[in-house]
């Protein structure tokens, strides 16, 4: 199979030193001496190499240089890298884990900028062009190529693929292929497609689509067979594009769970209406309240402008609590929410989802993946690895890396994978 990058073999033993065979020449100390020495060496090496118990583990570091794009399997770790045209090729490479020896490494004809794993097919999507190769994972055998003129893929589970071509006529193909063979499973042309909104898609089984046309119509679709499940309007027309502000006319509109909600300000009056998914019926309305797009919270609804953040009680989109403080939050999943402040260089706090009061200070963290990643204020580039606690006590740090992005680390337990300071993109034990 084709290699997209010349491999160094850094296992090879050194070379010998020109002083090497006079060394040889120098008197010799005493068996006894020599055995007792060398076991010395070899006990202060095992106590060196061998991190203590409770700490990250390195166990593999790929490449020389940094990833255009990485992605972790359950026994493996998928890089891609750029090729000799970084434009238009790229070299893909499966390590295993927890070894850390290269598995399989194959050339692709475009840039490949992300990776997507989904069982034991491997997407990777050019960043630059609506190119994209769907590779076997374990051998990285070539499966399918899809080179069609705006085309995206909107979602990839259980073998399947939702793939997204846009005509110049205006309409819109939404097609479901398998991800092996790229064989169409259903199609559905749709005039006039503005956004796909379903939060559902991006769950390990999906079960709809929600499509959100220009004129405000909107389609519910049945992801498996792509049948019409419900449809209705919204009465509103969407802007041709975003002006980036929440201040003047503006039209927001998300799905969470079985609801879709739509943020609206028109002529300075602002308005917040929920709809039951798929007949669009309405539930509730609210005038005059914050703006923004909504997404769920568990015990509130989360609505931002990137001014401040409110909690809303689903039930009637009562205000519940509002702070300025705070640019955005998300559900973490126990009651609490992931909150990032206003600053340019943002800090992070947990909040109290019911209340919004602060319940503990993060700083510089990055929750991933039921770690925090905090970074040193003191040093540069060097990022604390700590567990939290579930009781709520403080959280157990348990290691130390370099990395300039770690915002970009990947866990997928028990391997935490992050892009280095150093350039390759290093893997670790979670203890």
């Amino acid at each position: 199979m084709p290699d997209a990058v010349p491999l160094i073999d850094l296992d090879a033993p050194p070379r010998a030193e020109p002083g090497a065979a006079a060394a040889s020449l120098r008197p010799r100390a005493p068996r006894p001496v020599l055995v007792l020495a060398v076991l010395v060496a070899a006990l202060a090496t095992l106590v060196a190499a061998a991190p203590p118990a409770g700490t990250l583990r390195p166990v593999l570091a790929a490449g020389g240089t940094a990833a255009a794009a990485f992605t972790l399997g359950a026994d493996a770790l998928y890089t891609a890298s750029f090729g000799a045209s970084p434009a238009s090729e790229s070299g893909i490479r499966r390590y295993a884990l927890p070894g850390g020896e290269q598995l399989w490494a194959t050339s692709l004809p475009h840039d490949t900028q992300n990776l997507m794993l989904d069982g034991g097919v491997l997407l990777a999507r050019s960043g630059t062009a609506p190119r994209m190769s769907f590779l076997d994972a374990t051998t990285g055998k070539v499966l399918w190529h899809l080179a069609e003129p705006d085309a995206t893929v909107v979602a990839l589970s259980r073998g399947r693929a939702l793939l997204r071509l846009d005509a110049g006529d205006g309409s819109t193909e939404l097609r479901l292929a398998s991800a092996r063979t790229g064989a169409t499973i259903w199609r559905r042309v749709v005039d006039g497609v503005g956004e796909i909104l379903s939060d559902d898609l991006f769950t390990a089984d999906p079960d709809r689509i929600v499509v959100l046309g220009v004129d405000g119509h909107v389609t519910t679709l049945q992801f498996a067979d792509g049948s019409v499940l419900g449809e209705g309007d919204l009465g509103v027309r969407l802007p041709a594009e975003s002006e980036g502000t929440f201040q003047g006319d503006f039209v927001g509109v998300t799905v969470s769970g079985d609801q879709l909600y739509m943020s609206r300000r028109d002529q300075g009056r602002a308005s917040l209406t929920a709809y039951r998914l798929p007949d669009l019926s309405r539930r509730w309305r609210t005038a005059d309240g914050p703006t923004g797009f909504v997404h769920d919270c568990g015990p509130v609804l989360c609505i931002s402008d990137t001014r401040w953040v409110s909690g809303l009680d689903p039930s009637d989109g009562s205000v519940r609590w509002s702070d300025p403080a705070w640019s955005d939050a998300f559900e973490q999943g126990d009651g609490t929410l992931l909150a990032w402040d206003q600053q340019e260089v943002p800090e992070s706090a947990i909040l109290d989802a019911r209340t919004g009061a602060v319940r503990r200070k993060l700083g510089r963290t990055y929750p991933v993946g039921g770690l925090e990643l905090r970074e040193d204020t003191e040093a540069a580039g060097r990022v604390w690895v700590t567990v939290p606690d579930p009781g709520g006590g403080p959280a157990h740090t348990v290691g130390a890396l370099q990395t300039g992005a770690p915002y970009g680390c990947l866990v997928r337990r028990p391997y935490l994978a992050c892009p280095t300071s150093a350039g390759p993109t290093t893997v670790w034990r979670i203890p």
